[in-house]
């Protein structure tokens, strides 16, 4: 109930606010239902997954100790890193599936992320098994806030939003944490999970169900390949904003 009156405040905000298109940078002259859940997705997301992050690495730091803790402790940080999670994933579903509607791939894609990466974290809130495990990967979220500072400035702002310090200084920092908190996370999770189940099956597989034991590194694995493909585009975006050329032309140029 949190995230959906959150997400109803922002969206009727949003009503308020001039809308430009991101790649054009032009001010929309009829700006459609899809435009106005986009603009208030960008309200609540740069403090929603701020918080998301800071729960996930506290939980992260708090589990961590021992083999014991990892796959079967819980803290006040992972529980609600968890919840919160899961919430709005339950929400993005529909939005996603409705706001990108004309896009079938782009909807195929964010529909499954948000679909199975929902299964993955409610499983273990069910189960009480791997809230580390879960909030290690909940900790990619901490590129988040500077991906949605780049789109929430061209959106409100143009083309004045696109030659802002904030849209640039964005940009940087995306790259910045995308290396550590997805390239590099991702296979280091994989490694300890199968380290972990090596180490002391007794405790770990044994006590897991088969849907758990191929699932989790499934979708982490499925996460590590699309944060590969989306690493490209924000290498690109990147080394434009470095070399300063003007947000009208890139956009042609995408």
């Amino acid at each position: 109930m949190i995230i959906v009156a959150v997400s109803l405040t922002t969206h009727v905000v949003a009503r308020f606010l001039p809308i430009y298109d991101v790649k054009t940078l032009q001010k929309k002259k009829t700006v459609t239902l899809e435009d106005r859940i986009a603009a208030g997705e960008r309200l609540l997301l740069t403090p929603f997954w701020t918080c998301i992050a800071y729960l996930a690495i506290n939980a992260t730091l708090d589990l961590q100790g021992n083999l014991e803790s990892r796959w079967h402790g819980t803290s006040w940080n992972s529980r609600w890193g968890s919840l919160l999670y899961c919430a709005k994933m339950a929400v993005d579903v529909p939005l996603s599936a409705f706001e990108l509607r004309a896009r079938p791939g782009a909807q195929l894609q964010m529909v499954a992320h948000h679909a199975l990466s929902f299964v993955a974290i409610g499983c273990g809130l069910a189960t009480k098994r791997c809230a580390f495990f879960a909030c290690l990967a909940l900790c990619a979220e901490a590129s988040t806030p500077f991906l949605n500072a780049i789109t929430a400035t061209k959106l409100f702002g143009g083309q004045k939003g696109a030659d802002s310090l904030v849209h640039f200084f964005s940009g940087i920092l995306l790259w910045l944490s995308y290396v550590p908190f997805r390239l590099v996370q991702f296979p280091a999770w994989l490694y300890l999970w199968y380290s972990d189940i090596r180490s002391d099956p007794s405790r770990t597989s044994e006590l897991c169900m088969r849907f758990e034991l191929v699932f989790h590194p499934f979708v982490i694995a499925m996460l590590f390949g699309l944060s590969c493909i989306w690493f490209v585009a924000i290498t690109k975006g990147c080394l434009k904003g470095i070399r300063g050329a003007p947000p009208s032309r890139a956009a042609k140029t995408d």
